[in-house]
């Protein structure tokens, strides 16, 4: 599987909710659509992919990844932690997904470790690469 790819493309819509209505707008400040797409070549072409898993804790942990993709397929919010759980940097809800190419530091390899938690039980999918 050496030298395999992953093309990916991310799109978000910020909107805002206007003080005086119960309805959504586009967001004045950023006033656009964001998106891009990518190629991440995979080092060792090594995919993994976890079918529906219920989680209950921090208990999904990935390391050494060039690549993740998590999406929500039902419950209460997952977080996704790109410091092995030190922070929660992405929170998505169900039916939401991330995915991202990940800047692996084999000189802070704990530091480094991918969690996906949640506060409640969630159901999630995931693909990661190397």
């Amino acid at each position: 599987m050496a030298n395999e790819k992953i093309k990916y493309s991310n799109g978000c819509s910020p909107q805002e909710l206007d003080s005086t209505s119960a309805r959504w707008y586009q967001d004045s400040d950023v006033g656009t659509k964001l998106s891009g797409s990518a190629n991440v070549s995979m080092g060792s072409g090594t995919l993994t992919y976890q079918s529906e898993k219920t989680i209950t804790s921090a208990e999904t942990t990935l390391t050494a990844k060039d690549f993740i993709y998590v999406k929500c397929i039902s419950g209460d919010d997952v977080k996704i932690s790109l410091d092995n759980g030190t922070s929660d940097l992405i929170r998505i809800s169900a039916g939401e997904s991330f995915a991202s190419e990940i800047y692996y530091d084999s000189d802070n390899a704990t530091d480094s470790a991918i969690v996906i938690d949640t506060d409640g039980t969630s159901t999630v999918e995931y693909l990661s690469g190397t």
